[in-house]
């Protein structure tokens, strides 16, 4: 996928109509946490980004819909996952792929942060990242049980806690 139908440039040009901040590839590597250059790997197709830099930039770019598309281009065991026909358990577990890919790195930081009982000032940043991210995982452990209550009550099962 190079230059203009490459997914990751397709989506910062849409969020550019949005924020122009986002017409800017400088500006928006140093938003999104990686070097312009990786950047322009990314939307050049030289390069796969790691799944935190595509969540990245789905929040930067308010682009759901760029998570389903990594995985289809680049995951051979998910390639039919986040269509119009996903079930919502697909979607639920489509999440974890997602969501759980950066869950370790975000633990280590927790942990050096968590280390003396206090958030200093220079840790701030760094415990909105540990905060949003533990968001993300309560969304998606959330979506994870209805789904599954959802499949599963659906074959004459029920729901349990």
């Amino acid at each position: 996928m190079k230059g203009s139908n490459n997914i990751y440039y397709c989506a910062r040009m849409q969020a550019a109509q949005r924020d122009p901040l986002h017409a800017s590839r400088e500006r928006t590597a140093c938003e999104i946490y990686v070097s312009q250059e990786a950047l322009a790997d990314y939307e050049a197709g030289r390069t796969v980004p790691p799944c935190d830099a595509v969540q990245k930039m789905i929040e930067a770019y308010g682009d759901p819909d760029l998570k389903a598309a990594h995985i289809r281009a680049f995951c051979p065991l998910l390639p039919d996952y986040g269509g119009d026909a996903c079930s919502e358990l697909a979607r639920a577990a489509l999440g974890w792929a997602v969501a759980f890919q950066s869950a370790q790195e975000i633990a280590l930081q927790f942990a050096i942060v968590a280390r003396d009982g206090r958030v200093t000032a220079e840790e701030l940043p760094a415990a909105a990242a540990i905060r949003a991210k533990a968001v993300e995982l309560r969304r998606v452990m959330e979506e994870t049980v209805a789904a599954i209550d959802k499949a599963t009550l659906e074959i004459g099962g029920k729901a349990s806690d």
